[in-house]
């Protein structure tokens, strides 16, 4: 890998996600999430008493906790955050397929592992981004709605939900180095992110999927032991994702 064209390659990609407009609005959508989480925990309960008022029936909500924050944080992010990074992801290098752009690029002297690495680097930088702007908004808002909010369990609630974002964006990464259709790659994205979802309701498999990181990030709300188990396996799957793209893209031809 040319560390010296991995730079450029790596700036330009980042410059044309924010001309874009793609890394503005994620951010957004992050900082929008982590914002409503808190807000809809702590106003729920009023909206449900309000409405049972109205239609004569009696509701009897328990008082809101951080943990219904939590909870409601978690759940945003797993799912909604997830559909918004494969529409947005989906044709990081399909696209490129597409236009032609990516035969231009290679025509000069760029590396393919470098394009590649520059590609898996910025979505990335992009989570990180975004997991940011989340983090700050729920809890400063949470802290501000709840008493007795744990900030310590929620950061290592947060690095295991980042963790398993960047599984996400890895494999929409994976299938937009495969296919030279940014639909295709969108809808095979989609299909493995449904897979893991519902093998992580088996108990045997949670353990060795992305979407296991969601049951341990609840044991470390919690205070309770977190296996290290999830977190390997969600390594060594993102470890996949770039070396097998790698290899199958250095045998693409335009």
């Amino acid at each position: 890998m040319n560390k010296n064209l991995l730079f450029p390659l790596l700036k330009n990609e980042l410059a044309e996600q924010l001309r874009s407009g793609k890394l503005i609005v994620l951010v957004f959508v992050f900082l929008f999430f982590g914002l409503v989480s808190p807000v809809t925990a702590m106003f729920m309960p009023d909206i449900i008493s309000s409405i049972s008022k109205s239609q004569n029936i009696s509701i009897v909500v328990p008082e809101p906790t951080w943990l219904d924050a939590v909870t409601q944080y978690v759940k945003n992010l797993s799912q909604m955050i997830s559909f918004v990074l494969i529409i947005v992801y989906m044709g990081i290098i399909a696209r490129e397929k597409e236009n032609g752009i990516l035969v231009f690029l290679l025509v000069k002297p760029v590396k393919r592992s470098s394009y590649i690495f520059s590609k898996y680097i910025s979505v990335t930088i992009a989570a990180v981004l975004g997991m940011s702007a989340s983090f700050a908004a729920c809890s400063f808002y949470t802290y501000l709605f709840f008493d007795g909010f744990l900030l310590t369990n929620f950061v290592y609630l947060n690095l295991l939900i980042f963790l398993n974002i960047i599984s996400t964006l890895f494999m929409v990464v994976f299938f937009s180095s495969l296919f030279k259709s940014q639909i295709l790659a969108g809808v095979m994205s989609f299909v493995a992110y449904l897979v893991f979802s519902i093998g992580s309701q088996l108990k045997e498999l949670s353990e060795f999927l992305p979407s296991g990181l969601l049951i341990q990030g609840n044991n470390a709300v919690l205070g309770a032991k977190v296996s290290i188990t999830p977190v390997i396996a969600t390594i060594v799957l993102c470890m996949l994702c770039v070396v097998i793209s790698q290899i199958l893209f250095r045998k693409w031809e335009a």
